[in-house]
């Protein structure tokens, strides 16, 4: 894992489109042994990297992106795929976005993109889009999915904690993924799936993980 001391280094060596060999192993494997349906992401940034990952899949793939520049440009570079839709949206409420973020204290470990997280982030979600609430729209059902969430990092903490409230029969059709888990994206993301008794697979370089919600070690 990389240890930048700076932000400014931080920029220089981390990758924030996520297309590596491990990435599309583990894609692949779970398709190839869990029925899925379709692929839900949140986060689209440019479309070429997770995103074009799930496209190769053939499997529905929609993609939410709160940020008009990214949308356009993932919708432009994924053109030839049918199978994708990137959605301009907010995965939440903006309001229930903005009162997070407000009540953030971005005291865990992380790469921020701005030396203000706060007004990064919330720029961020002010983009005018065509929906908000999409990740209730698209998730908040009984379709076989694979849910990766990868909104930025201040809000990945509220994606997650929106989608686990779904009902356990709805989730437990759900295998979901997680970017950024030794940040606060998702850092407690993790840490609760296994207090609740889910085991949580991450990979090599603890960048990513994934659960396959119908399943738990324990009774807990």
């Amino acid at each position: 894992m990389i240890e930048p001391t700076t932000i400014e280094s931080f920029k220089r060596e981390y990758s924030i489109n996520l297309n590596n060999n491990e990435f599309k192993n583990v894609v692949n494997k779970i398709l190839q042994e869990n029925e899925v349906d379709e692929i839900v992401e949140t986060g689209a940034f440019n479309g070429l990297g997770s995103t074009s990952v799930f496209a190769q899949t053939k499997k529905y793939v929609f993609s939410i992106e709160c940020n008009y520049n990214n949308f356009v440009n993932a919708t432009n570079n994924l053109i030839n795929y049918e199978n994708v839709c990137v959605v301009h949206g907010l995965s939440l409420s903006r309001n229930d976005l903005i009162r997070g973020l407000l009540n953030e204290r971005f005291d865990i470990e992380t790469k921020y993109d701005s030396d203000y997280p706060k007004a990064f982030y919330m720029r961020e979600i002010s983009h005018q889009v065509v929906v908000e609430n999409a990740l209730d729209i698209f998730c908040n059902n009984y379709r076989k999915q694979l849910v990766f969430l990868d909104s930025a990092g201040g809000v990945g903490y509220l994606e997650f904690n929106a989608f686990m409230s779904y009902s356990k029969s709805y989730l437990s059709n759900k295998i979901l993924m997680l970017d950024d888990i030794s940040h606060i994206k998702h850092k407690r993301s993790v840490e609760k799936l296994e207090e609740l008794g889910y085991e949580v697979h991450q990979s090599s370089d603890n960048r990513f993980a994934w659960c396959i919600l119908g399943n738990k070690k324990t009774n807990a």
